[in-house]
Formats: structure tokens, C-alpha cells, sequence
């Protein structure tokens, strides 16, 4: 498991390394794939039970899952670790200092097993870690939730890297058995507010294949 917890945090710690977050941008003019949300509304129905899918179009789709992408965001290669990997292509932001490392907000689906932890243990251990790499990390608005009837936990943080307020969304969703997957979102503070909607319909949207 501390394995896939250092990918997770390789994954978040991305958006600080100039240098490899171009390897995802570079992949843009490939077919569109996935994306996701906000805690607030996570795990949530509309009034007819159904979960809100406003604005989403693509199916991105694997041998284990498939998830939804709204307009905009786009299927990258991912990461070594992950299982898929989606970037909004096309921002454009004003933070100069995001600019210079050609940031994109995007997201990654990570898979992992649990090794006999609760819940609740497995994301202490994930937050820990990302303490331990990340000294200015600050979590908030963790909760729990259900996507299509599986049990889940998310959280929300907030730091700062190379003069960036950066602003991430994780999303844990207990699979069959031992099994785990982690949904990490990555976004500027600064445009978090115009995201966390579509953050939420992406994670809603997720699906393990039976």
C-alpha cells in the first residue's frame, strides 16, 4: 500500500515540477476521455434519484471502470501507477507563476489495496504521507459518501508550491474485497469555485465493472 500512496503524492506533486507536467499537455490532440467534483454534492441524486450530469459527454473506459468526462477535459497518458489520467485542455489562466509551468488542471484514478485497514485508516496513512512531502498542506471538508453504491471518503486540501495556491480534491472509493480506488483532482485555488461542480459529476459518475 505505501507503494501507491508515494504514486498518489507523485501524482499531486506534479503540478509543482515544471518540468514533467509537460509530458501530459503534449498528449492533447488525442480523443477525448474523463473528469469530477465537489465534495459538497458528492455522492449525491437529483430529485428524481438520478445523479447530476450536467455538462458530461465522454466515457472514458478501462478493463476495471469507466468514468465520465464533462466538455473540455480530455484523456492523457498517465502517469506510471495510475489508471487513467484526464487534463482540461485549453485553460487559460491568469496566475503568471501557473502560466511559466504550463499548468492544466487535471485528474488521475489510482488503484490500490487496502491491506486490512478501515477506511478511515487508509486515508490517515495518505494524509500523512502527503504531510511528510508537502509541509503546508492543509485538509479540510472530509466526509463520507456513496458513488454507485459503493462506499466512498473525500477530502479537499489546500497548499502552496513555487508561489502557487494550489487547491486538490481526493476522492477514496472502497472496491470489492481489499480493493481501493483514488480519485485525485488538481486545480489552482484561484478557479477552484468555476471546477468543483464538474469535479463532483466526474466522481459521481464512477463506475466499477462487476
Amino acid at each position: 500500500m505505501k507503494n501507491k500512496i508515494l504514486i498518489i503524492i507523485l501524482i499531486i506533486s506534479i503540478i509543482i515540477i515544471a518540468t514533467v507536467i509537460g509530458f501530459y499537455f503534449i498528449k492533447q490532440n488525442k480523443p477525448p476521455a474523463n473528469s469530477i467534483e465537489n465534495t459538497e454534492s458528492l455522492g449525491k441524486t437529483d430529485n428524481d434519484g438520478q445523479i447530476n450530469s450536467n455538462h458530461l459527454q465522454n466515457k472514458l473506459v478501462t478493463d476495471d471502470f469507466e468514468i465520465t468526462l464533462p466538455v473540455g477535459w480530455q484523456k492523457t497518458e498517465p502517469t506510471i501507477g495510475s489508471s487513467a489520467m484526464a487534463v482540461k485542455i485549453d485553460e487559460q489562466l491568469s496566475d503568471p507563476a501557473a502560466q511559466k509551468i504550463n499548468f492544466r488542471s487535471y485528474f488521475a484514478v489510482v488503484y490500490d489495496t487496502m491491506q486490512e485497514k478501515s477506511l478511515e485508516e487508509y486515508i490517515q496513512t495518505t494524509k500523512d504521507q502527503l504531510e511528510q512531502t508537502i509541509s503546508n498542506i492543509i485538509f479540510s471538508q472530509e466526509h463520507d459518501a456513496t458513488i454507485n453504491s459503493q462506499a466512498a471518503r473525500a477530502f479537499e486540501a489546500d497548499f502552496n508550491q513555487k508561489g502557487i495556491d494550489f487547491k486538490i480534491l481526493m476522492v477514496v472509493i472502497k472496491g470489492t474485497n481489499d480493493d481501493v480506488w483514488i480519485i485525485s483532482f488538481n486545480t489552482l485555488q484561484s478557479t477552484w469555485t468555476e471546477y468543483k461542480d464538474s469535479f463532483s459529476d466526474i466522481a459521481n459518475s464512477f463506475s466499477l465493472k462487476k
